[in-house]
């Protein structure tokens, strides 16, 4: 080889440079190429598959003490509690990915119940030191043929942006398949469109109880810091009305929660749920130029249930400031709402648990503190005031302090 180059040089073919720059490159290519040969058969085969190098894991703890205090009771409600998750993501094609997580949660403690609490991750320590549960909190696949449109089946994330957890819990995966479509329509505007299928119940006889789901809506960055996102949905559900109550209700006494007729567990829905949902909010990244604040935003929601003729509405306003994400040491968020949720606006199975039990038939207030104490390690307080709108108005506070690990 370097007789070779030495004659291109000499005949001015190559410059002196170029001749060693490609000497360079032979020899690092035959080094490559004999440690290559030099491997065993046993090395060669412990090379990981492109499947499990595309694989990305993460997992979270959060240590939490709890004290739920309701007026007029002679005794508070103390308690310890931890949750954990883990899951993982691999890319086994182009154009698809697969999912799957797993998670604490309490095991149901009626015989009508099955599996862990949909709506909570939380398990309380107790039981005498108790082997603890965890269950499959996701199992998806996902085909994303273009950039703008995904179909994804299987138990995963709700596919539906909403402000709050005013609706559905943050802790609810649901069940079936899902489309999303989004896209730039100009540089500073985006549409977006989720729809989706969910099975609620699966019955010996009869029909299931489905929900069906449609949600479309925008984002207009109003300038470099400013954005305004706004999405009506509609949700309605199938084999509800006239049919026992689904697994998991807030409300086993008759009147606290959705109207019903019966005794727990053979109470029937009276009504259909045929839900409006409008979701809104307005984002301002150092709000006023103070830098001191990374975000600002403020939003709500609105619900209405079409079949009854009253309590039918429920609502919700709030406002978030400080870090969006809290990942390292004095990131900060402070996030306050208030929320009215009228009896029969929305199915008393999916809302947050911690509010009010997660029944309707509720108002009241919630306040939430975030502080970095370290890279991905956060201290959290969580404080809930809320009663009955009809009915026993007593008030209940919940006091939660937790410690938040992320990996």
């Amino acid at each position: 080889m370097d007789t070779l180059l030495k004659t291109l040089v000499s005949k001015g073919i190559l410059s002196p440079s170029e001749a060693e720059s490609i000497a360079k490159e032979t020899q690092t290519a035959a080094a490559s190429e004999k440690m290559a040969a030099q491997k065993t058969p046993d090395e060669k085969g412990s090379e990981l598959p492109g499947w499990i190098k595309n694989t990305k894991f993460k997992g979270d703890l959060r240590l939490r003490y709890e004290s739920k205090d309701l007026e007029k009771e002679d005794h508070t409600r103390e308690r310890a509690r931890f949750r954990l998750r883990l899951g993982a993501e691999t890319k086994i094609a182009d154009t698809i990915t697969a999912g799957f997580g797993f998670a604490t949660a309490m095991p149901s403690t009626s015989s009508d119940r099955s599996g862990g609490d949909p709506r909570s991750g939380n398990f309380t320590l107790q039981d005498s030191f108790s082997k603890k549960n965890l269950w499959v909190d996701y199992a998806y696949a996902r085909w994303t043929p273009v950039q703008q449109f995904s179909i994804t089946g299987g138990k995963f994330a709700n596919p539906f942006w909403q402000p709050s957890d005013m609706l559905i819990s943050t802790d609810i995966n649901p069940e079936g398949a899902a489309i999303k479509l989004e896209g730039n329509v100009a540089d500073n505007f985006g549409l977006f469109f989720n729809g989706g299928i969910f099975v609620l119940d699966e019955r010996e006889k009869g029909s299931d109880p489905l929900m069906y789901a449609l949600q479309a809506g925008f984002k207009w960055n109003i300038t470099k810091d400013v954005f305004f996102r706004f999405a009506p949905a509609y949700y309605t559900f199938t084999q509800l009305k006239g049919n026992t109550v689904l697994e998991w209700v807030s409300g086993k006494d008759q009147g606290t929660t959705n109207t019903t007729t019966g005794t727990y567990p053979n109470k029937h829905y009276v009504y259909d749920y045929n839900v409006m949902n409008l979701g809104g909010e307005l984002g301002f990244n150092t709000p006023f130029g103070l830098t001191a604040i990374p975000y600002l935003g403020i939003f709500g929601g609105y619900a209405h249930n079409s079949d009854p003729s009253d309590n039918t509405d429920a609502y919700l306003v709030g406002f978030a400031l400080g870090h969006r994400d809290v990942k390292k040491f004095c990131d900060w968020s402070i996030e306050y709402t208030y929320r009215k949720m009228e009896k029969d606006a929305w199915l008393d199975v999916f809302p947050d648990s911690s509010f009010y039990s997660g029944k309707t038939n509720v108002k009241g207030h919630r306040a939430k503190l975030l502080f970095g104490l370290a890279k991905n390690t956060a201290f959290g307080f969580n404080y809930y005031n809320t009663r009955n709108i009809i009915g026993d108005k007593r008030v209940e506070n919940i006091y939660q302090g937790d410690l938040i690990f992320k990996f």
